[in-house]
């Protein structure tokens, strides 16, 4: 069952402390006072002079001047004046160097290790923590260890308790002198003697001395507060054996009468007491327990000493409202019964009833985008050269044989002849002859295979759809029963049971904190705004315009082959700007021109060839090459002239040999066309010979083509403009897409945006589950607690002590190792795997300062630890508790599946008691009035009070009902809810409580680590 305990409400009962015997406590507490003798035999119980100027105690006399008397420093800071006054409180004490330099004494090295000590300067400051080191000589302080062992060993002893034997055994370590302990204690007068008074002056001195000296080293008071404890224990001896005598018989003297009627102020049963009878509280040391409790006494520290400047401004002025007992109820489920009734089904008897509900959620979008292009490369890869032409063409004279059709033309004396002839060649060799006819027929091949046709299709299709649908049918059919049937259906309560736990009692702080929810509900608002993706209207499409960054004239030969990955530029082909190209008969010939046994009337003749040469009509003829041979008659004013298309390339007259080779007869002056480059504006020229006294000719000619300027502009504009048709093809479709996209994207938009419209602030403050919103109440409410008592996390943040950032950068190099594999080279797969070794200079990582680390932590940790936040307990009180323009706002805030929650988030005000963990009281006082921890020294260790293990501050925090016991009675309660139960099931409800007892019964799993 403690399993499924939860908490229903925390709440704190408060009440006036307890009055505790004032016997009890002196037996509890070392005061600083001493029993003084005054007039007319009267001694008294008094407090020590600490303040005045004739005041015996050095560190009570200084603190007093420094807090209430002296107003220098008044400027100076809170820790300035702190360390002026322990510096004047350590100068008198000894000084020790290590070197002897100065005149100081030389502090041996082991002393170190066994005295506190304060650094002045280079000079060490040994601190008085034990009773022996303290300044002064005072016999008594060297035996007062003594004496403490003594008295452990007789709290431990397991015989009876004997008070005659432990005093005996007192009185010998503390070295009595001839009277007894009453002698080293008392005088005469029943005042403290002044040895007993001086040693304990020193004592107190020493604490006072070590208690503020915690602020600058660590102290260890054990050695001292035991020798006060001894002197109280001595004390309390001599005073339990003059109360055995009076009982025994003896009569007082007169300063023993003087002291029980000073002692009758704290025991009332001395008044008039004549030792007749027992008094309550006497003896003061009659068991062990009360040994034990004498031995365990605290000394009482003017709280002057622990708070200094702070004692009269102190920190914060918040006080606790008193000790209160704990007490939480804690609720469990324990069934689930029916309640009201709900609704009812009535069907009468032959009736059927039939309810269908459909709900159906459907959205789709759906973009579909497509292109298409068709592309088609002609690509001329020959690379015959002239030069090959030539040693063809010389081996095509001497083995060629063919036949032409040809016109011829003769002139003698002035009478031109025409008539029509026959040429013949023939072959001596037919093996060159097929090596001539396979060069070419090879050119022709290569040209078919590099026509490359490239189609690309490209098509994107995007489709959304989202769709929801529920259906429900519910049925109702009475049409063969046997009446009319009514189906009740009922609400289904929840049944609690609660119990009453109690916890103790606890010391106790009530804080009434404004509008609670307020920073969580500001957080979460900007969490959710931040966390938030806005919609973002779309960019209305930039619709494109058709460019071209480049001019006609920029098309180069390398502009061309880029426009041509891109464009469809199949119809065209960068012109060479120098060709050599063979003339071509046009009657499909190879171009080899011969006439054989020229017959002829005359000494003229003449040949004219209707010829081609491809892709001519962008070029001018720059020059002409001639290839082959020319036979003549052994005759004088031998003649070749050469024409193209009527102008004269080549004129060549003379003797010489009988045969001219070519192109070796011209080397010097290569045929060229009259008056410069001739323009050549069709593929079809006209070329003509003419000889004087020929026989026979075989020629190859060929003509070199220097590209046209105009042409090449021309043909450059004509590129642009298919570049262009095919850019405004492009764009066109890339605008139409671009705005089809725009008009989805901004339907999408406006749906998104409606959905935001609709979000409210409530829809953003729901909270988790139950137990998600208690800790998120109980968190923010123990920050505002700490805000009241630390004066952090307020609205004036000029005295902010927390608010100081542990956590800098520093910059360094971090090296990593990665899983990489590794790319080939050309695209190919990665052949393996490895782990590669990275490094990465001049990072910023986050790091620890180690001071303002441990200044901070060492307030947390006390915070943390100081108040029992686990039990914290709080009420919240209604909207209109906060100021008017923010009630609207307040009361439309709320989660709908928990009540509590909501009345956080409505909260004008909320009241929360926070107790302190035991042991804490003085901690938590003393950081309230000088906001230091730990009572201004370091943070406990393990053995001191205030040390809180971790394993239980876990425990605290994970079990916020440890330790209770039950108060009362238990009594159980109901609690309605939403969901509903058919009236008569066959399926009753669950039975909790049977389930809890299987639960508890079935083994639990433990863990040993």
């Amino acid at each position: 069952m403690a399993l499924d305990q939860e908490p229903l409400f925390d709440f704190m009962v408060v009440r006036a402390p307890e009055s505790v015997d004032v016997a009890v406590r002196r037996r509890r507490h070392v005061h600083d006072e001493a029993i003084v003798f005054k007039d007319q035999g009267v001694v008294a119980f008094e407090p020590e002079d600490l303040h005045t100027p004739t005041s015996k105690s050095e560190p009570g006399r200084v603190v007093f001047r420094r807090v209430f008397c002296d107003p220098a420093g008044d400027d100076d800071t809170m820790a300035t004046r702190i360390a002026d006054l322990l510096h004047e409180l350590v100068k008198n004490l000894p000084r020790y160097g290590t070197c002897g330099d100065g005149g100081t004494k030389v502090l041996p090295f082991e002393q170190l290790d066994r005295r506190t000590y304060v650094k002045d300067g280079d000079q060490y400051v040994l601190l008085p923590d034990r009773p022996e080191d303290v300044p002064g000589n005072h016999p008594l302080l060297a035996v007062l260890h003594r004496a403490a062992t003594v008295a452990r060993e007789e709290g431990a002893d397991t015989r009876k308790w004997d008070p005659a034997r432990f005093a005996q055994r007192i009185e010998t370590a503390l070295g009595a002198p001839a009277g007894g302990l009453k002698s080293l204690v008392l005088t005469k007068d029943g005042a403290h003697s002044e040895p007993y008074r001086t040693a304990r002056r020193a004592l107190f001195d020493a604490l006072y001395l070590l208690y503020m000296m915690r602020r600058r080293v660590t102290v260890n008071l054990e050695h001292i507060i035991e020798g006060l404890r001894v002197l109280h224990l001595a004390e309390a001896l001599v005073i339990d054996g003059i109360y055995a005598a009076v009982r025994g018989g003896t009569a007082p003297g007169a300063g023993e009468k003087a002291l029980l009627t000073a002692l009758a102020a704290f025991h009332p049963g001395l008044r008039g007491w004549t030792g007749a009878t027992a008094v309550p509280g006497l003896p003061l040391v009659a068991t062990r327990d009360d040994l034990t409790a004498y031995l365990e006494a605290a000394p009482v520290v003017h709280p002057v000493f622990a708070q200094l400047f702070r004692y009269t401004r102190p920190f914060n002025d918040v006080k606790p409202i008193g000790v209160g007992d704990l007490k939480v109820v804690r609720q469990w489920l324990t069934a689930y019964v029916p309640g009201e009734i709900s609704h009812i089904h009535n069907v009468m008897l032959g009736e059927r009833k039939l309810r269908d509900h459909r709900r159906l959620e459907k959205n789709e979008e759906t973009y579909s985008f497509g292109d298409t292009s068709t592309e088609e490369h002609t690509r001329d890869t020959q690379s015959t050269t002239r030069h090959e032409v030539k040693q063809e063409a010389e081996q095509v004279v001497k083995t060629a044989l063919g036949v032409t059709a040809n016109a011829n033309v003769s002139y003698n004396g002035g009478t031109v002849v025409a008539s029509l002839g026959g040429g013949f060649s023939y072959n001596r060799s037919s093996d060159a002859t097929q090596k001539a006819a396979h060069n070419f027929a090879r050119e022709i091949v290569d040209k078919a295979v590099d026509r490359v046709t490239t189609q690309t299709t490209s098509q994107r299709s995007s489709t959304r759809q989202w769709e929801t649908e529920e259906k429900n049918r519910q049925e109702f059919s009475n049409i063969r029963g046997e009446g009319h049937v009514s189906g009740i259906y009922r609400w289904v309560d929840k049944e609690y049971t609660a119990q009453v736990y109690t916890y103790g009692k606890r010391l106790m702080f009530e804080f009434l904190v404004p509008e609670p929810a307020a920073f969580w509900a500001e957080s979460k608002l900007r969490s959710h705004t931040d966390g938030l993706v806005l919609p973002e209207p779309p960019v209305p499409p930039v619709l494109e315009k058709p460019r071209l960054d480049f001019a006609p004239g920029d098309i180069d030969e390398a502009k061309f082959r880029e426009l041509r990955r891109d464009h469809d530029l199949s119809g065209f082909t960068f012109p060479t700007e120098w060709r050599q190209v063979p003339i071509l008969v046009n009657e499909g010939s190879d171009g080899y021109l011969a006439e054989k046994d020229i017959q002829r009337e005359h000494l003229w003749h003449g040949k004219t060839y209707q010829c081609r040469i491809d892709d001519a009509a962008m070029y001018q003829l720059t020059e002409l090459r001639l290839d082959g041979s020319v036979d003549f008659e052994d005759q004088g004013g031998r003649l070749l002239r050469v024409t193209v298309n009527g102008v004269q390339c080549y004129n060549q007259e003379g003797g010489g040999t009988d045969v001219w080779y070519f192109p070796a007869h011209y080397e010097k002056t290569p045929p060229a066309p009259q008056g410069g480059p001739l323009p050549l504006h069709s593929d079809t020229v006209t070329l003509g010979l003419a000889f004087r006294w020929v026989q026979s000719y075989g020629l190859f000619v060929s003509a070199t083509l220097h590209l046209r300027a105009d042409a090449l502009l021309d043909w450059q504009h004509k590129v642009r403009d298919v570049v262009f048709s095919a850019e405004l093809k492009r764009v066109d479709a890339l605008n139409q897409r671009r705005t089809q996209e725009y008009e989805a994207a901004l339907t999408q938009y406006q749906e998104e945006l409606d959905q935001l419209k609709a979000l409210t602030v409530r829809d953003v403050l729901q909270g988790g589950s139950s137990e998600a919103n208690r800790l998120v109440m109980d968190e923010e409410l123990k920050k505002h607690c700490l805000t009241l008592i630390t004066k952090e996390f307020d609205s004036d943040d000029a005295d902010d002590l927390l608010q100081i950032d542990a956590m800098l950068t520093r910059t360094t190099d971090m090296e990593w190792t990665r899983f990489a594999l590794p790319e080939q080279p050309g695209g190919k797969p990665p052949a393996r795997a490895r782990f590669t070794h990275e490094r990465d200079q001049g990072v910023v990582v986050p790091a620890i300062d180690i001071g303002a680390a441990r200044d901070k932590g060492t307030i947390v940790q006390f915070l943390e630890q100081a108040f029992e936040w686990h039990h914290i307990s709080y009420l919240c009180y209604p909207y209109f508790w906060a100021e008017l323009p923010r009630w609207v706002e307040l009361m439309n805030q709320g989660d709908d599946a928990d009540r509590d929650f909501t009345a956080f988030l409505r909260a004008g005000m909320a009241r929360v008691l926070v107790a302190v963990t035991p042991a804490y009281e003085e901690a938590a006082l003393h950081y309230l009035a000088t906001r230091e921890a730990w009572t201004g020294g370091p943070a406990p260790v393990i053995g001191d009070p205030l040390f809180l293990p971790l394993h239980e501050e876990l425990r605290k925090q994970t079990d916020d009902r440890l330790g209770g016991a039950p108060d009362g009675k238990p009594w159980t309660f109901t609690v309605p809810t939403t969901l509903v139960y058919l009236h008569g099931s066959a399926d009753g409800l669950p039975d909790v409580e049977a389930e809890r007892a299987e639960r508890e019964r079935e083994p639990r799993e433990t863990g040993t680590g």
